[in-house]
């Protein structure tokens, strides 16, 4: 999670670069004029692709390939530690953008870290792209990455929240998949699937460390709007809600009734949520469609049971079947001297290549779903240990929502919020008095931005 001292170092060193950049001259060219030390022997323009994602496993090998064929006048660079980790990442890119290194097309994993970037300048929007193209955003993408009614980048893969479940664990609990189920019948499974032989317990639920869990059921699904800890419009504290607090009476049960994974083991041991349930240490989580490739198991991690899927909770019975949907976005660096050619990669690829490349979800409106999920599987070390039926069932019946963009210093109220939350988790603090807290600490802090 970005600290606020580090943010104000970003903004601080990147206004710095952006500033040398600008008095370069660097700005936006025209596809005819993106020559220069890019360039290669041939004239091709070579553009450079920042990510965290390994090159070899998530086969951008092959979808750079396949885009050098399609466009011979552009060669893409790979830019990635390998190492999957995003938070690290972020950290690299802001550097190298302090240190007025090139850059073309820049990846974030969600529209909150895209957003801190925009904001001190780093992006290039893209509308006038889409209006050359003649498209409407809406259309083509399930997603919306539009800030403020400026578009700053193209979705990429599109993670749908739902349930994994241990199918073994299912049946022996005697129970059936849920095609719709509310969050107090999700945790009369977690207590049903929870068991404990020669003093080891194997939880029903697991909820990771990830702040975001604490208001878990306001951020995944329950409402298309209000979804983060401030309202749609920035103006106010969003946490006295009955979302919120639904999360915490849940978070609350599964520790009293030990059903889930307890908390303080979480936070002491690093627990990760992929080794947690592969392992099966605990019977089902909450998480998105990014992890459905690894049901049907990877070189690291092998599959050894079959995964069910259903969809998210709701708060009542009856509700609609809803999903707050995320995912990567691609950008372009306001800076860059390839402007033109980072565009023509960004669009292919959130459109042909991602489909290409077999491993994600895509946004894409006019990808046919079946054929995708057909290749994420068949993609993995062992296709038979994904349920296609129960997948297609919850992405076909779940509506997909984006929720409105978090403020740029939303990492600053994460921080607050998991202050209080620990409070309420290891230390007994109420969940009133906890609410209570959170919602006035959140709301000074949006009064001193104002």
């Amino acid at each position: 999670m970005l600290k606020k001292k580090w943010i104000q170092a970003i903004v601080v060193s990147v206004l710095v670069a952006l500033a040398t950049s600008a008095c370069s001259g660097a700005g936006g060219n025209s596809a005819a004029e993106e020559t220069g030390s890019n360039g290669s022997s041939d004239g091709a323009v070579t553009i450079k692709l920042h990510t965290w994602y390994p090159k070899k496993a998530d086969n951008w090998d092959l979808v750079i390939e396949e885009f050098e064929k399609k466009h011979p006048e552009i060669k893409v660079e790979f830019n990635s530690a390998e190492d999957n980790n995003s938070n690290e990442y972020y950290k690299k890119l802001d550097l190298a953008a302090a240190s007025g290194d090139d850059l073309d097309v820049i990846m974030f994993s969600n529209m909150a870290f895209l957003s801190q970037r925009a904001e001190l300048g780093l992006l290039e929007p893209v509308d006038t792209y889409i209006e050359k193209e003649g498209f409407s955003l809406a259309d083509e993408y399930s997603s919306d990455t539009r800030i403020k009614d400026v578009t700053y980048g193209l979705p990429g893969k599109l993670s749908t929240p739902m349930v994994f479940i241990n199918e073994s664990r299912l049946q022996e609990a005697g129970l059936e998949l849920p095609k719709e189920w509310t969050w107090d019948q999700y945790m009369e499974y977690a207590k049903a699937m929870t068991t404990t032989a020669n003093g080891k317990t194997q939880y029903g639920t697991y909820f990771h460390n990830w702040i975001q869990f604490g208001y878990f059921i306001q951020n995944m699904g329950q409402s298309t709007t209000g979804a983060n800890l401030t309202t749609d419009d920035g103006l106010k504290a969003n946490i006295d809600t009955p979302a919120i607090r639904k999360s915490l009476e849940v978070r609350l049960q599964g520790e009293r009734e030990g059903s889930a994974t307890p908390y303080s083991e979480i936070v002491s041991q690093k627990l990760n949520y992929r080794p947690q349930y592969f392992n099966q240490d605990t019977s089902m989580i909450t998480m998105a469609s990014f992890l459905v490739p690894e049901a049907g198991g990877t070189e690291q991690v092998p599959a050894t049971f079959k995964t069910v899927f259903a969809p998210l909770p709701t708060m009542n019975a009856g509700d609609p079947l809803t999903g707050n949907v995320s995912g990567d976005v691609f950008g372009i660096y306001s800076k860059s001297k390839h402007k033109e050619a980072a565009y023509t990669f960004i669009r292919w690829f959130t459109t042909e290549g991602i489909v290409l490349q077999g491993k994600n979800f895509p946004s894409w409106k006019k990808a046919d779903l079946n054929e995708v999920v057909d290749n994420i599987i068949a993609g993995t070390k062992t296709p038979e240990k994904i349920d296609k039926e129960s997948l297609m069932y919850v992405l076909e019946n779940t509506k997909q929502a984006t929720p409105a963009v978090a403020v740029p210093y939303h990492a600053e109220l994460e921080k607050v919020f998991l202050e209080e939350f620990d409070k309420m988790m290891l230390s007994g603090v109420d969940i009133d008095t906890t609410i209570r807290n959170t919602q006035e600490k959140v709301q000074k802090i949006i009064d001193s931005k104002q």
